[in-house]
């Protein structure tokens, strides 16, 4: 999933693997991440991904970013 914007607004329930913010660095989760309707997507100065939910509390999914590269994909 591609995300535009700061910061990214949920609009419907989904499940994530990895976040791609800009075209050159995408960050890929440990483990699958669920966004609910409502929960927003933050990245801060320090490169950290953190998820305000709809409910009020934070969360700092863990994870690591790497280059984003089209020929990687394609193979």
């Amino acid at each position: 999933m591609r995300l535009q914007g700061e910061p990214v607004t949920a609009d419907r329930a989904m499940i994530l693997n990895e976040l791609r913010f800009d075209s050159d660095a995408i960050y890929v989760l440990d483990r699958p991440l669920l966004l609910a309707p409502g929960d927003e997507v933050h990245v801060f100065g320090d490169q950290q991904v953190v998820i305000k939910r709809a409910t009020g509390r934070e969360q700092r999914p863990a994870g690591h970013w790497t280059p984003w590269c089209w020929h990687w994909r394609l193979l």
